[in-house]
């Protein structure tokens, strides 16, 4: 091939536009009044659309445009889990019906046929694992693919007391739908009778069955509590600590459980140090160890960890538009997110303090001490800061910073400061 035809191949290849990438996204839909959970949604962005595959067809809904139309199954390359397909980049279907948009709810007539999108409603309570599969379909092809690591399946089929592990999860949460299908892969392939599995659903608002939620103190799902009859041994919360969440199990059961490095994605480290904390009396009430870390995506990322003499601790993530504070204690654990949203910061909290929902305006916040290293928060006249006492909870406070990038020396409002000593 000589270099004119060459570059006229390469043109063409560079010209061809790249597939279009489509995501499972669990919705509830309804055809003509009844509940498929055999259907699958699935989004896709640029424009923004939603695929219902159902049987050999796939309607696509145009929310903007408010249009459906019409593919075949045919023009969807599914990954081996179903959890993503790739189509033509213009793929565009035929005209089949109409659409109505309500907030989040689709209705599309198709051909006489009335076809209900809404957000999905995670049932809640017990469940077994066959109605697990049932709810949501691309779990169970999720664990059909899995293989699980084979000195982790031995470790597995080595326990040998009887234990059981409350498995709460949503089927609306990616984070259940990552990890609980390849344990429950795992555990099968162990074939261990001592190792007992309870599934429990929580619902969309968080707030069924409350009496597992507040019994068992749940922040987040999934949560896998590790028991030997009542008594338990340790859970892993959202995200394990190790490679895996069957890993985790495994250690908790050695006695030598992984400390968890955190979800969230940090570069290079930038300081760090221990801060002195007293109270108004300057009386000692604890310290705070901390970390600057660079954000990949720009910025600087802030995790710290409060250990008060009462035995009480406070875990901070935080950046410029977003904090995290987990509150334990004794009595349990509470954990606070909060998001910036314009001027307002949108706060949700669950634990304890049982489900907080609140909306603060403020120039800016953070948590202290750590945080004020911020430029946004150091610069503040006022801030808000969640509670150390119970996160939920929010106060305004002004702060006064000693000169730096990490402040030596913090005085609050209430005559508390915060003195770095290393």
């Amino acid at each position: 091939m000589n270099a004119l035809a060459l570059a006229a191949l390469l043109a063409v290849l560079s010209a061809t536009p790249a597939p279009r990438e489509w995501r499972d996204s669990i919705r509830d839909v309804h055809i003509d009044g009844k509940l498929v959970r055999s259907a699958q949604t699935l989004t896709t962005s640029s424009p923004r659309m939603i695929a219902v595959v159902c049987g050999e067809e796939v309607l696509l809904l145009d929310p903007e445009k408010q249009t459906v139309t019409r593919a075949p199954k045919s023009a969807f390359a599914f990954s081996a889990d179903r959890t993503s397909a790739k189509t033509a980049n213009d793929l565009a279907g035929e005209p089949a019906g109409t659409l109505v948009r309500s907030g989040t709810t689709l209705l599309a007539n198709h051909n006489g046929t009335a076809v209900l999108v809404t957000s999905h409603q995670s049932p809640s309570g017990p469940m077994t694992i066959e109605e697990l599969w049932a709810t949501a379909p691309v779990w169970r092809s999720i664990a059909d693919v899995y293989q699980p690591d084979a000195k982790l399946v031995e470790r597995l089929r080595a326990i040998d007391r009887p234990v059981t592990l409350d498995v709460v999860l949503a089927t609306w949460c990616g984070d259940s739908r990552q990890h609980v299908p390849r344990l429950l892969k795992s555990i099968a392939e162990a074939g261990n009778p001592n190792v007992k599995v309870e599934l429990i659903g929580i619902d969309a608002e968080f707030q069924a069955p409350m009496d597992v939620i507040a019994k068992r103190n749940i922040t987040n799902v999934p949560t896998v509590i590790v028991r030997d009859g009542e008594e338990e041994l340790g859970r892993i919360v959202e995200t394990p600590a190790g490679a895996t969440v069957e890993d985790d199990v495994c250690d908790i059961l050695a006695g030598t459980p992984q400390s968890h490095r955190g979800r969230y994605e940090r570069g290079k480290l930038i300081a760090s140090g221990t801060y002195l904390l007293r109270d108004a009396k300057q009386r000692h009430e604890g310290t705070e160890a901390f970390e600057l870390y660079e954000r990949p995506a720009g910025g600087v990322i802030a995790h710290s960890v409060i250990a008060r003499r009462d035995g009480t601790s406070i875990e901070t993530w935080a950046w410029n538009r977003f904090i995290e504070v987990t509150h334990r204690a004794a009595t349990g654990t509470t954990r606070t997110r909060i998001y910036r949203d314009g001027e307002n910061w949108a706060l949700h909290s669950r634990g304890v303090t049982g489900l907080v929902e609140q909306v603060v305006q403020a120039p800016a916040a953070f948590v202290a001490p750590a945080t004020i290293t911020y430029a946004w928060a150091r610069n503040a006249a006022s801030a808000y800061v969640v509670s150390e006492r119970g996160a939920g909870v929010t106060q305004a406070m002004n702060a006064r910073v000693a000169e730096g990038d990490v402040p030596k020396f913090v005085r609050f409002a209430d005559g508390s400061t915060r003195t770095l000593v290393k």
